[in-house]
């Protein structure tokens, strides 16, 4: 995916909530947020001249202590035909055939069900086949000349959209990917204009197979940010201990104005935005092969 760059006089420093995000919360187990994930490639398949069909670039597992992984979201090319897999989204995006989109194919595992049963349960598989996974999201590259921001993430359950670019804070230029909140005629309210996500690229010598990206969430108001997720080739690693953070979360959740209100429960919400986001960060990055 292509990006526009971001002017550095746009990157005012922030507070960093890092540090303390390594202590436990008082706050009971079930108000926290954690998960990791590990990423999975299909085998090569011998390209294609003219894709009928979607192709699986990867997929993403869970892994819950003591269970196996739970295949979650997949991450697919469309076809070069025209597609209608979005037509459900409130924003209806046109996908293209250089976007990506993601398909739920297992529920999460969620501190809810791990604290209500000795083990997590175990999904029904039987609900999940190939002809009914959900898709739930959609990273668009824009198709407009006059636009140089050239990536949007629509999901299917919010009426915004995240818009995506890299930043040029840090010594490295293009090593940050930022994200906003826009609403579906691509403005943005005071409100949403305070809550960001931020991909980071945190300096690790060696080879590419090192690299390592943290997010952090933003808010502008009161000059903070802290750290909720890293990702590296390998998956994701999601914590989220503090309530300051959890309230940071829910209010990125409605601001990002749900199609039902109310029926969207926050960690599944999060585990979805953080890990679209970081794919499309890993599709700029060329991770995707």
């Amino acid at each position: 995916m292509d990006f526009a760059m971001e002017s550095p006089d746009t990157m005012p420093s922030y507070d960093s909530d890092t540090a303390s995000e390594e202590r436990p919360s008082s706050q009971p187990v079930n108000t926290k947020i954690q998960a990791k994930f590990q990423i999975a490639r299909p085998p090569p398949k011998s390209s294609q001249l003219l894709r009928l069909s979607p192709k699986l670039l990867l997929q993403i597992q869970q892994l819950p202590p003591n269970h196996r992984p739970v295949p979650v979201l997949e991450i697919w090319q469309p076809p070069l035909r025209k597609s209608k897999l979005t037509r459900g989204f409130p924003q209806r995006p046109k996908l293209g055939a250089r976007d990506i989109y993601a398909t739920l194919n297992e529920p999460y595992i969620t501190h809810k069900q791990s604290n209500e049963q000795d083990h997590p349960r175990e999904p029904d598989t039987q609900s999940y086949n190939i002809q009914e996974k959900d898709i739930v999201a959609a990273m668009c590259q824009s198709s407009s000349s006059d636009n140089p921001i050239s990536s949007s993430i629509h999901f299917r359950d919010t009426r915004c959209i995240w818009q995506a670019s890299p930043s040029s804070a840090g010594s490295e230029k293009g090593t940050s990917y930022r994200f906003v909140i826009k609403k579906e005629d691509n403005t943005t309210d005071t409100e949403q204009c305070r809550m960001v996500m931020q991909w980071e690229k945190r300096g690790l010598s060696g080879s590419s197979d090192d690299e390592q990206f943290v997010l952090m969430a933003i808010d502008r108001k009161i000059r903070r940010k802290s750290r909720i997720a890293t990702m590296t080739r390998a998956g994701f690693d999601i914590s989220v201990k503090k309530s300051s953070i959890l309230d940071h979360l829910r209010t990125c959740l409605v601001l990002t104005e749900p199609v039902s209100e109310g029926s969207t429960d926050l960690e599944t919400w999060v585990y979805n935005l953080v890990l679209t986001l970081g794919v499309t960060v890993a599709s700029q990055e060329g991770w995707l092969g």
